[in-house]
Formats: C-alpha cells, sequence, structure tokens
C-alpha cells in the first residue's frame, strides 16, 4: 500500500510519542510503581541481612506489610505467590493458588483466557474478553470489566480479582488483617482442628463391679463378696473374677477367683478355678490350675493342669496295693485339693478360622491322667457333635486305667469304659424326638467323686405341637446306679401339656403328670395344674397340685390374684386350702418409682393354719437405685425359727464409657474402637487454640459423629465420644445448639480419621458473626446515590468472597449474614441484571465481630451505546 502525506503525519506523531514515554518511563520508574501499587503494598527485594527491602522498609517506617496467602491452612511461598492492591481492589495469582489446591490450570494470554480443571473433575474457565465465568459451559458470574484484567506471557504471573478467583476455583476468599493474611478455603476444610490424640495403653481396665451379700439368721452371719473386673491388654481381652466369703468382714477369705484372656487369633488363657474338658464331657473336671487354647491350623489345641478336690474323704491309712481291701474309717474335713490333673485334647472345626461357615461335623479327642491320695486314673477320650437345622447328634467315649475310692466307699482297681450319647430329630416343623443312652463302668473314675459315678441310663421323650395354641410332651428314663450294694434303678415318666388360646375370654392352662419309682419310694407321683387369665389392670391365677409319696396322698389349691393399682403401686392377694383342712394366705404390696424413680418398696405379710397349730410371717422390702451405678436392696423377714435380714449391694466401682460396646464385641474387634474428643470455643484472638483467659467455652453444645450418637460438651466446652470404630468419621457441631451470633470458622463438619491404637482430636472453633447489608437500584443520573425517583432492583444476585450469595427483595434490598470477621469482596452477578446494565465496581468491606456494615450499596447504570468512528475516505 502507498503511504500519501496524511499517512506520513500520523505515523511520525506516533513514533515521536512512543519515544517520549519510553524516555519517561527510564527517567521516573519510581512514578510508574507508584501508581500500580498503593503504598502499602510494595516490590519484594531480598536484603543483605536476609530480610526482603519490603519487610525491612515496611519495620522502619510502619508501613503495612504484604499480606500472605493462606490455601487450605498453608502459606503460599515462592515467587509469583504474592497478593497486590490494585485502586482499592485485591489481586490474586490465580496459578499458584490453583496449584496449591490441586486443581490444574492452563492459561492463554492470545485469548486472554484461563480454564481450571479442578481436583472434583469440575472445569470452570474465565473468559476476560466477554467477562464470563463459565462452570461446565454453564455461566455462573457475569463482570463488566473483565476486558481490563492484563494477561502477562507468563502464565505464573497472572493476577486476577479475588472475585473472579473465587468464583473460578470455587473457594473462599476472606482477609484476616490480625493475621496480615488472605485466608482461601474450599468445602470443609481440615484445619489443625483435627489431630491425632493419645495413643492406647498397652493394658486397659474398662469396668471393675462388685456384688456384696449378707444374709442374718438369728446368731449366724454369712457375707460374700464377688469382684469382676474386665478390660484389654494388647490385642486381648481379660476379665478377673474373685469371690470371697466369711462370718465378719475380718473373717472374709478368698473362696475362688479366676482370669480368662482372649486375643483375636483364638488363643484363650485360663487361670485360678477354672472348668476343663468343654468339648469332652469325660474330661471334664473343677480344677485349681491353668488352660491354654493355640489354634493350629484347622484345629484348636487345649492343655490344662491343676489341682481337684476329690470330694473323697481321706482314709486312715494308706491303700494297700493288693486287691484286698480294708474298709476305711474317714476323717471328715473341709474341701481340700487333692488330686493332681494334667490333660491335653484337639478339636477340630476351629472357630477363629471356619467363623463364617462353621462346619456341621466336629471331632475331639484327648487324653487326660490325674493323681492323688484316693484316686488316680489315666484315660482316653473321643467326641462327635454333628449340628444341623432338624438333627442334632452328641457322642462322647472314654477308656482308661483307674484306682481308687468310689462313692460308696468301694475299691475300684482296672480299666473302665463310659459312653455318652444323645440327640434330637425334627420330623416336622410340630414334632420332634429325643434320645439319650448313657452307660458309665462300675470301675470308671474321675478327678472328683460324684462327676461321672457309675450308671446305666435309658432316656426317651417326644414334643408335639399339633396347633399354634395346644403343645404337649411326654418323656421317660429308666437308670441303674450299680453299687456295692447292688443295682438301684429309678424309673420316671412325664407328660405336659400347655393350652394358650387366641381368644381373650379363655384362660392359659399348663397341666403336668409325673410319675416314678425308686429304691426308697416304689410308686411316687407329681401332679400339677396351673391357670391364669388377665384382665385390665389385674391378672388372676390358679394353682393345684396332688403329692404322693411316702405318706397319704397332699393336695393343694390356692387361688390369687395380681392387681395395678395405678402406674407405681400392685397388690398380690393369694388363698391356699390343703389336706387335712390347712389353710394359708398372703397379701404383698408393692410401690415404685418414688424419688425420681430411685425407690421401691414392698410389703408383705402371710399366715398358715393346721391342726394343731398357727404362725404368721412378715416381710418388708426395699430397693434403691443409688448413684454410680449401685443398687441396694434390704429384706427383713419375721418367721416362726426367728428374725432374718438380708443384704445386697451391687455396683460398679470403675466404668469407661466404651465398657458396652468393646466387652460386647469380639476378640478381633478389641482394639478396633477409639474416641473423639475436642473442645468447642469461641476463638476471640483468631489464633486457632484455645487460650485460657481469653477465648471463651461453649458450654452445652451437641457434637454428633455419623449423624446419630452425640454428646453436649460440659461447662469448659470439652466433649468426648467413646466405643467408635477405627476409620472415616464425619463430626458434626450442630450449629441450633448455639448461640445465633455464633458461626464456625473451620465449617460445622470435619471429616476425621480413627486410627487403631490413637484417639482423635477434633476442635470447633466458634466466631461472632457480622453481615454486610445494602441495596441495589438503577442509578438513572448516575449520580451513585438513590434518588426518589429511581427503582430498586429485586431477584439481583450480590456475592461475598465467601462463596456466600444472596439475592435482593422486591425493595432491593439484600442481607449476607454469618459472616467470620474480616474483609471480603463483595460484588453485584451482572448475569442477573436487566439487558445492557452494568454495576458499580466490586466494595472491599471489613466485617467485625458481632456488627454489622450496612449501607453498602450497589448503583446499576445504563451501558453506554458503542460509538464507532470511521476516518474518510482518502482522496485519490
Amino acid at each position: 500500500m502507498l503511504l500519501n502525506e496524511r499517512h506520513v503525519s500520523i505515523l511520525v506523531r506516533v513514533l515521536v510519542i512512543a519515544s517520549l514515554s519510553c524516555a519517561w518511563l527510564i527517567l521516573t520508574p519510581d512514578l510508574l510503581f507508584a501508581k500500580i501499587l498503593p503504598n502499602d503494598i510494595h516490590l519484594t527485594e531480598t536484603s543483605s541481612s536476609g530480610k526482603n527491602k519490603t519487610e525491612t522498609n515496611a519495620e522502619n517506617s510502619g508501613q503495612t506489610r504484604i499480606p500472605i496467602i493462606m490455601v487450605g491452612g498453608r502459606t503460599l511461598t515462592g515467587l509469583n505467590n504474592s497478593a497486590q492492591q490494585r485502586e482499592g481492589r485485591l489481586f490474586l495469582p490465580v496459578v499458584a493458588i490453583a496449584r496449591a489446591l490441586g486443581d490444574i490450570a492452563v492459561v492463554d494470554p492470545t485469548a486472554r483466557a484461563i480454564s481450571v480443571r479442578r481436583q472434583t473433575g469440575v472445569t470452570s474457565d474465565f473468559n476476560a474478553i466477554l467477562g464470563q465465568v463459565r462452570e461446565n459451559g454453564s455461566v455462573v458470574l457475569v463482570v463488566s470489566n473483565g476486558a481490563e484484567n492484563i494477561f502477562p506471557p507468563n502464565p505464573e504471573e497472572l493476577l486476577l480479582p479475588v472475585e473472579i478467583v473465587g468464583s473460578l476455583l470455587e473457594v473462599s476468599v476472606r482477609f484476616d488483617e490480625s493475621a496480615n493474611a488472605v485466608i482461601i478455603t474450599r468445602g470443609q476444610p481440615q484445619a489443625e482442628t483435627v489431630r491425632d490424640g493419645a495413643q492406647h495403653h498397652f493394658a486397659e481396665i474398662y469396668q471393675v463391679d462388685y456384688d456384696y451379700n449378707l444374709n442374718q439368721y438369728g446368731s449366724f452371719t454369712n457375707q460374700n463378696l464377688t469382684l469382676n473386673a474386665a478390660g484389654r491388654i494388647a490385642d486381648g481381652r481379660f476379665s478377673l473374677m474373685s469371690n470371697l466369703s466369711g462370718a465378719s468382714w475380718h473373717q472374709l477369705g478368698f473362696r475362688n477367683g479366676s482370669l480368662i484372656y482372649e486375643r483375636a487369633n483364638g488363643q484363650r488363657f485360663i487361670g485360678g478355678d477354672l472348668g476343663t474338658g468343654t468339648d469332652l464331657e469325660f474330661l471334664s473336671s473343677n480344677i485349681r490350675g491353668a488352660l491354654a487354647q493355640m489354634p493350629i491350623s484347622g484345629f484348636t489345641l487345649t492343655t490344662f493342669a491343676g489341682r481337684a478336690a476329690s470330694g473323697v474323704f481321706l482314709p486312715t491309712f494308706e491303700l494297700p496295693e493288693e486287691n484286698e481291701f480294708q474298709q476305711p474309717k474317714h476323717i471328715r474335713s473341709g474341701l481340700n485339693y487333692d488330686t493332681n490333673v494334667f490333660g491335653v485334647y484337639a478339636t477340630t472345626n476351629n472357630p477363629a478360622k471356619n467363623r463364617l461357615r462353621p462346619n456341621p461335623l466336629t471331632f475331639s479327642a484327648g487324653v487326660m491322667k490325674f493323681s492323688g491320695a484316693n484316686r488316680s486314673g489315666e484315660l482316653l477320650s473321643g467326641s462327635m457333635q454333628y449340628t444341623q437345622r432338624r438333627v442334632r447328634l452328641l457322642g462322647d467315649v472314654a477308656i482308661g486305667k483307674f484306682n481308687g475310692i468310689g462313692r460308696d466307699e468301694s475299691r475300684v482297681k482296672g480299666f473302665g469304659a463310659a459312653v455318652d450319647f444323645s440327640g434330637s430329630l425334627q420330623l416336622r416343623d410340630n414334632l420332634s424326638v429325643q434320645g439319650r443312652f448313657a452307660n458309665i463302668g462300675s470301675n470308671f473314675l474321675s478327678p472328683q467323686s460324684g462327676l461321672h459315678d457309675p450308671i446305666n441310663l435309658k432316656a426317651g421323650g417326644v414334643s408335639w405341637q399339633p396347633k399354634q395354641w395346644l403343645s404337649t410332651s411326654m418323656s421317660a428314663s429308666t437308670a441303674a446306679h450299680p453299687g456295692k450294694n447292688g443295682a438301684q434303678r429309678d424309673n420316671s415318666i412325664t407328660a405336659t401339656l400347655g393350652l394358650t388360646p387366641h381368644s381373650t375370654m379363655l384362660p392359659t392352662i399348663f397341666f403336668s403328670h409325673t410319675k416314678s419309682s425308686s429304691a426308697q419310694i416304689e410308686n411316687a407321683s407329681f401332679t400339677l395344674l396351673n391357670a391364669t387369665k388377665s384382665f385390665a389392670g389385674w391378672r388372676l391365677f390358679m394353682n393345684a397340685t396332688r403329692i404322693k409319696t411316702l405318706g397319704p396322698v397332699s393336695l393343694n389349691a390356692q387361688l390369687g390374684s395380681n392387681i395395678r393399682l395405678n402406674e407405681s403401686n400392685s397388690l398380690e392377694v393369694s388363698q391356699s386350702i390343703g389336706s387335712g383342712g390347712s389353710l394359708s394366705g398372703s397379701t404383698n404390696w408393692q410401690t415404685s418409682n418414688l424419688f425420681d424413680r430411685r425407690l421401691s418398696l414392698s410389703a408383705g405379710f402371710g399366715y398358715t393354719k393346721s391342726s394343731s397349730s398357727f404362725s404368721t410371717s412378715e416381710r418388708v422390702t426395699a430397693s434403691m437405685r443409688l448413684p454410680g451405678q449401685t443398687a441396694l436392696q434390704v429384706s427383713y423377714l419375721q418367721t416362726n425359727s426367728g428374725p432374718v435380714l438380708m443384704i445386697s449391694l451391687r455396683g460398679t466401682l470403675f466404668r469407661k464409657h466404651e465398657a458396652a460396646a468393646i466387652l460386647n464385641a469380639s476378640t478381633s474387634e478389641i482394639k478396633s474402637y477409639g474416641a473423639f474428643s475436642g473442645r468447642v470455643y469461641q476463638d476471640i484472638n483468631l489464633n486457632g487454640k484455645f487460650d485460657v483467659g481469653i477465648d471463651k467455652a461453649q458450654a452445652n453444645a451437641q457434637v454428633r459423629v455419623d449423624g446419630n450418637r452425640f454428646v453436649t460438651t460440659d461447662a469448659s466446652g470439652l466433649f468426648r465420644i467413646d466405643a467408635v470404630k477405627v476409620g472415616e468419621h464425619k463430626i458434626y457441631l450442630d450449629l441450633l445448639s448455639v448461640r445465633a451470633d455464633l458461626t464456625i470458622l473451620d465449617g460445622a463438619q470435619q471429616n476425621a480419621q480413627l486410627l487403631s491404637n490413637r484417639d482423635s482430636i477434633v476442635d470447633f472453633r466458634l466466631v461472632r458473626t457480622g453481615r454486610i447489608t445494602g441495596i441495589v437500584w438503577l442509578d438513572t443520573n448516575e449520580n451513585g446515590q438513590m434518588d426518589e425517583n429511581e427503582q430498586p432492583l429485586a431477584d439481583v444476585r450480590v456475592i461475598a468472597g465467601s462463596g456466600r450469595d444472596t439475592l435482593t427483595d422486591e425493595n432491593g434490598y439484600f442481607v449476607i449474614g454469618d459472616l467470620p470477621p474480616g474483609e471480603y469482596v463483595v460484588l453485584v452477578d451482572e448475569k442477573t441484571l436487566p439487558e445492557k446494565m452494568k454495576s458499580a465496581p466490586p466494595l472491599s468491606i471489613k466485617v467485625q465481630a458481632g456488627s454489622e456494615t450496612g449501607n453498602m450499596n450497589f448503583s446499576i447504570i445504563e451501558i453506554p451505546a458503542e460509538i464507532k468512528r470511521f476516518d474518510a475516505k482518502p482522496e485519490e
């Protein structure tokens, strides 16, 4: 293209102006930077002392330091990570902030646009030419001054206004003046308010219970004290029981006790007084010693050792080695642990390995050796158990070599065998049969007398329920007891009938009849008839018995009623009549719910009259619920034989909150529980920690875990939630339980992880809130003031840099409340304005705790029509 004189003139003017501008920039650089950066923001240069010159100058001149940027509780460091203020507006390094949040930011300086892919997968972008922020393609914010933003060639140097950064990255932005920091958070932050708590101890006691009983009959007194403790040692659970008894406090002596320790891998250890042979009937005995169970592959190996009380009275001489046996003379004494016992057995179907699908068939086999002054033996035993829905079979066999004194003081020496088979079969849902056969040879001995005495037993039974309201059963048994005086045989047969009609007009009836015979009583029988009928507020009952033993038949009938007087009182009255004209009756009254449901009282009176005597009895009982999970019961009875006093006191000496959950859980889960604790407080100085004498604890605030369980903070603002399973949990603070003028700095929900063998601490910081109010109106004369004839705008979206937004009402009025103290940028979303309208620039507003910042008004003006100028057509 040819340049004419006009073009040359214009080009010369442009070159002259550009040259002058460059010279001015070179000669006066400080003026340029003073124009871009106000006095409170300075360029950062490093001094020889290690401090940057900005900080040194600020310290010397009293000027404000450059605010730091904190993203998710961490401070941004390095180049191009500082905030700037330009003409009263706060600009932030958007690329550095996006990187700190885990987002990916791509800047296109040519198109004057930036695109961000957030960690959540959402894509957002800002186009400066259009002045729009879009999220997944949808416009979420429109600003009219977007074209004023400068896109430098280096993306790291890109600074965008705080309102655009907040919308583009979906973050909350506020300026904390006390910390001189720009606080940027996304979602519900997890700050230092969530941290690890105390590590669990190697051993813990969860609960200690006691049970004390005192019985006094005239001059005879007996006391009994039982202590039970439960807790954890490493990865196992233990329980400790001890029992003491005596006639008085100074005579209380140890009677028995045991310690049980169970681990998650199926190991089990018992020390003290225990029972052996759980899976083998003929290896069972009560010993004072130790037992250990170890899972090995598909088996459980059990070993035990200790001493048993044989229960056999010591003879005056030692047993001879020959078969001849001389009748001993016994010196009767107390319980004596006089027999050594050792055994080992293995059981299939390891419960720790087959917990989900146990095998219905179980085998056990083992050996036991015992020796003492009165009896000794070596035996081998086996067991089989089969359990299904309709079939249950159990069989035990044993054989051994024994030497000692039997229960009937006969001499036993040689081999002996024992078998015991039992089973049940559910033929139909309403019909089942049971049977048992047991034979224990006369030469068979156990470590304790009376445990497995010689017997030949056969028993069977059938249960039938033809109707839901009708059930019946019949059982019979015959048993022979070998002895030195010949076998003694016992026979018994029992039949029962139960009626439970659906009709409320008919009573419930139970009938049973038993007929038996033995060496002592050749023909005996017992018949029982029971009937009950319930009415509104009272119940009628009747019992009738017929007893035939050695003497004549004895008959007895009783009729009574239980009456509910009101919610707290009830009365029971009964009258009996028996054979020979004997009479007896009783009246019992009971009241409860006294003194806030802590006290219950009952009293009774009874009499008995026969042909030759008349006697009465009185009874009074008081039951009281005391503090500390303690219950006291005192009963006093007055009978013909004298007064009887019974006192029972049971309760808990020590109990942790998590005791119930942990002690009822399986051993594999015992280390899977922890606790969340923390404090709810008003952070007055906003330093992120509780300072005694400065910050204020918040009592009676409700803290929840996973939305269901909750606790209430105490006077110190402290809370503790025990027995929580390890893993990720959500801890909530119920905003309805705190004052209306307070808000939560770090979010009402905290995501916290509970690790095994460690507790976790979660604090909630509160702060007095402030709010921003103002009006949005159409400023027709563009004077920045709302005149009488100017119209307010409704449904206009007003946004605060914290992420809070609202819509104006019909009067153009808006309120953004519950704002923590700090400085916020407030702006109007111009996409909610009428067409061809724009808003006043964003406002930087300081919110004070417990106050309202008002008159934050936004004037809306029309966008001037664009005027295009065209140069005159050049002359030819």
